[in-house]
């Protein structure tokens, strides 16, 4: 062999062999371990060996106190979970990185939860995920903050899904983990955002990895019936870039993952889907715990062909009964399954462990493990399952058609809502108290899962705009790029020069766009949204458009033109404005009976009766809104309206005759008395103020509109983990939609 063949190949050698080096500058090859939630194979399995047959609590590697309820993530040495610390208003979620030998802590970023109605500290039930490319972190906390980080700590980007994107809260928090796929970051959330995106739908949004840019974003199924957190598979069909996942409306669905076209769908329940899908040869196989579409029965698991995509451009399409292969009537609420050459593990609501046949979903084997089982799904690699149950327990058990052979059970302190992760000889279990490490590191982490490189681009069929749905501020900029895209979502130019610029619908008043795709908002843009389109010979695109104010701003509707309401005769009214985050048709503006105009909660919602709208820039700090509230109702029954400062939510609550400031309901909340009648107008006013320490104070005062303002606040609040910035909005309930709620005279100014 040449001598400079052998250098080569011995440099490579060298390099190979030197792959956390090459992981701390951000070369790819470095990058491996159990990068995210479903492991290096997407379904809970790892290629490992020399893994611990047996387990005790007593005797971990090591553990780290930190409660938790998801799956931590491994790489090049740095193991990263999401937990929370503290208790009421000195809660906090935090990502915590800590070195893989010892578990002793490298850094740590924290926030406190907002604007959510979670119960019973349900958070961090989401996990981080690694890029195997750069080795970056991302995640998604309770409160809907996606945010990046380096290696090292240092934050890269951060997208607020709920003020920009109108991402909706649920009690159980619930919080699907990210998915990095290329160049992508993909996320799967329910929101009822603006225009198109108004309706309440699950959705998946896709981010530039790297900046944070949204690339795409589509809605693949119907209306929510419940939280899901089922977390996508990806995979290649037919040239394509696609993903599975099911659905908060109970559908299975696949999805482009380079275009975010929603390629077909298959309702298999009434209910939503949390479990995860897992893929076998030519088809998808997944399971529910709701009722059925068919029966009155309770869960299913299902294997769906998964081949025959649709054409670019075409229709979603609608799968019926005979694209199912098989059924069983397996309960599987929240747990996910693990795929083990032709058989299926998943544990289901009961407490049982049951082995399937993955070609015939016949039932081989059950064993009862616990008393239930809530949100935990096992792992497998080296022979062996690792089964954490609700209960605490953790079962290492060898499997084999003719039964489990149960090698341990273990009492981890806690209860266990994640599954295992596996990585180096060592397993990871998080439990509600503390983050275990068992076994000995002795293994070998796998390869990432990468996604190959897209093939050579063909033909340009489409066009689209990055980023394809953004927010732009007074006074601000945004660079936009029009490129073309073959049949399989391929880039054929990235960054096309001359493509003609327009308006679908009404333009953005003040807005204007260079030749080279700069968009410019100057002090007079007046906020709004629409539709800018990007054309190249016959070949169009169109990305979404939202106009916010940078600063202070105000509005009392007077200037609103209103038309005939289309359910109730005589009644005048309009939509609120576009450029307002989650309002359109859960608020309307209507006439006053005083030659006014004011803005009204719509009552014909059942699903919002309760309604938070954000109005603004979610960088906002250190201001003051002011807003007149008026209520319907009698001296039983009044609606409740207020604002939100600054992630606070300030309300004047009828039925409880006081105002409120709050956060997260159960963390945050403080009120004070305050006596107000229903059909008379009241004013609200709230400042919050961030103090050096850290905490803020968040003031409140109302009075009668035609009283003189108090001059000292009727209730403040500190809170000790403050919120440096967030977007003002209103907030509206209309308790069993029976008496309205009134605003009117809605203005932000800032703090002196």
């Amino acid at each position: 062999m040449p001598k400079l063949k052998v250098l080569l190949l011995l440099t490579l050698a060298v390099l190979w062999n030197a792959s956390p080096l090459l992981a701390q500058t951000g070369k790819s090859a470095g990058i491996r371990g159990w990068l995210s939630w479903r492991g290096p194979n997407q379904n809970g399995t790892s290629p490992e060996t020399g893994l611990p047959d047996t387990i005790a609590a007593d005797s971990p590697a090591w553990t780290y106190t930190v409660r938790g309820r998801a799956t931590p993530v491994i790489a090049n040495g740095r193991v990263y979970a999401m937990g929370y610390e503290g208790e009421g208003k000195s809660l906090e979620e935090l990502i915590v990185c800590l070195d893989e030998a010892t578990g002793k802590k490298i850094w740590e970023h924290r926030w406190a939860d907002f604007l959510s109605d979670i119960v019973y500290y349900r958070f961090a039930i989401t996990s981080p995920c690694v890029d195997p490319e750069t080795g970056d972190v991302t995640c998604l906390s309770t409160a809907g903050l996606l945010t990046c980080f380096s290696r090292d700590g240092r934050m890269l980007w951060q997208r607020s899904m709920m003020e920009e994107y109108g991402r909706l809260t649920f009690p159980n928090g619930r919080t699907v983990a990210p998915v990095i796929d290329g160049d992508l970051c993909i996320i799967h959330v329910a929101t009822s955002g603006w225009g198109p995106h108004a309706p309440a739908r699950d959705r998946f949004f896709a981010f530039n990895k790297k900046t944070g840019t949204n690339v795409w974003s589509c809605t693949p199924g119907g209306p929510p019936k419940d939280a899901s957190f089922s977390y996508p598979v990806v995979a290649t069909e037919d040239g394509r870039r696609v993903l599975y996942a099911g659905l908060a409306g109970g559908h299975v669905v696949c999805v482009d993952v380079r275009t975010g076209d929603p390629l077909w769908k298959f309702q298999m329940s009434i209910g939503g889907m949390s479990s995860s899908p897992v893929l076998y040869k030519d088809s998808i196989i997944a399971a529910h715990g709701k009722e059925n579409l068919d029966t009155s029965t309770i869960g299913r698991m299902i294997a769906l062909k998964r081949g025959g995509q649709p054409t670019a451009g075409s229709a979603q399409v609608k799968l019926g009964k005979d694209s199912e292969i098989w059924r069983n009537d397996l309960v599987a609420f929240t747990s996910s399954m693990v795929l083990v050459d032709n058989r299926v593990y998943q544990t289901v609501m009961t407490g049982e462990l049951y082995c399937i046949d993955a070609d015939t979903g016949k039932k081989i084997w059950h064993e009862k493990l616990a008393p239930d089982q809530i949100h935990a799904s096992p792992a497998y690699a080296d022979g062996k399952l690792y089964v954490p149950m609700n209960n605490g327990t953790l079962h290492v058990i060898k499997p084999s058609d003719d039964g489990p052979e149960v090698l341990s059970k273990t009492q981890l302190s806690g209860n266990c809502l994640g599954a295992p992760a596996i990585c180096n000889g060592r397993v990871y279990v998080h439990t509600t108290e503390t983050l275990y490490c068992f076994g000995k590191s002795t293994g070998s982490a796998p390869a990432p899962r990468i996604a190959p490189p897209p093939p050579a681009p063909g033909k340009a069929v489409r066009l689209r705009i990055v980023p394809g749905d953004f927010v732009i501020r007074q006074r601000d900029s945004v660079q936009l790029k029009v490129q073309s895209l073959d049949a399989n979502g391929v880039v054929v130019d990235a960054n096309i020069t001359g493509a003609k610029s327009g308006w679908k619908g009404t333009p953005i008043l003040g807005l204007g766009l260079s030749p080279t795709w700069v968009m410019q908002a100057n002090n007079v843009t007046k906020p709004g949204s629409a539709f800018l389109t990007a054309t190249v010979g016959d070949l169009t695109a169109t990305a979404r458009v939202r106009a916010i104010p940078g600063g202070a701003f105000s509005t009392d509707f007077e200037a609103t033109k209103l038309r005939a309401h289309p359910k109730e005769e005589g009644v005048n009214f309009s939509t609120p404005p576009s450029w307002w985050v989650s309002a359109m048709k859960k608020w309307e503006i209507r006439e006053d009976g005083e030659g006014g105009k004011i803005l009204a909660k719509t009552l014909d919602m059942p699903l919002f009766q309760r309604n938070i709208a954000m109005l603004g820039d979610p960088d906002m700090s250190g201001y003051t809104v002011q807003v007149d509230i008026k209520t319907d109702g009698n001296r039983r029954t009044m609606s409740s309206g207020g604002v939100v400062n600054q992630r606070y939510l300030i309300v004047l609550k009828g039925n409880h005759q006081e105002v409120e400031i709050s956060s997260n309901m159960e963390l945050l909340r403080e009120t004070a008395k305050y006596r107000w009648k229903a059909r008379k107008w009241h004013r609200l006013k709230t400042r919050v103020d961030m103090q050096k320490n850290g905490s803020a104070v968040i003031r409140a005062k109302v009075w009668p509109r035609d009283s003189q303002e108090p001059k000292e606040w009727l209730l403040e609040v500190v809170d000790p983990n403050g919120h440096t910035h967030g977007a003002p909005g209103i907030y509206g309930f209309t308790p069993q939609s029976r008496f309205c709620v009134y605003l009117d005279n809605y203005q932000v100014t800032i703090n002196e």
